[in-house]
């Protein structure tokens, strides 16, 4: 497959500001994005390499997507579980296999013991393409308490 990934590069910013704005303004379901708050994590970044990535998708050097991870350590699976907090590919190229060669690159190229990925629930497309790529439902529920 003729794509690249490379680390987040300052002259991106742009364009993954937009791409962010698609990926909430498809996916409604999901907390509220803004400004501050994607600035908070580019700041995260940029203080913590090591905890946070944001690579980029390109296909014939035009930017088609961006993925932000985070690495964390789970005594119960005894390891890195990396999780990725966004995957966004334009819709232009959907179902090209794309987001399988991503999920192929990190298995490959990262060390963890787990992915972690999460879909809203009426994401039913999605959530189907997660699970024929070998991610299963986990027993535990996901609890969330945020702080105002």
């Amino acid at each position: 497959m003729d794509i690249e990934i490379r680390g987040y590069e300052d002259k991106d910013y742009m364009e993954l500001c937009g791409m962010v704005n698609s990926l909430y303004s498809e996916d409604t379901e999901g907390q509220p994005m803004n400004t501050s708050k994607l600035a908070a994590t580019m700041n995260e970044y940029k203080k913590n390499p090591e905890k946070i990535r944001i690579v980029i998708l390109e296909k014939n050097n035009a930017i088609i997507g961006y993925s932000i991870f985070v690495y964390l350590w789970s005594n119960e699976y005894g390891g890195n579980i990396l999780i990725v907090d966004e995957l966004y590919i334009k819709e232009k190229v959907r179902n090209e296999g794309i987001g399988s060669y991503f999920i192929k690159w990190l298995e490959e190229s990262e060390e963890f013991v787990a992915i972690q990925l999460e879909t809203t629930p009426s994401n039913k497309r999605v959530f189907n393409y997660y699970i024929r790529l070998g991610f299963k439902v986990v027993e535990n529920a996901h609890l969330i308490k945020i702080r105002h």
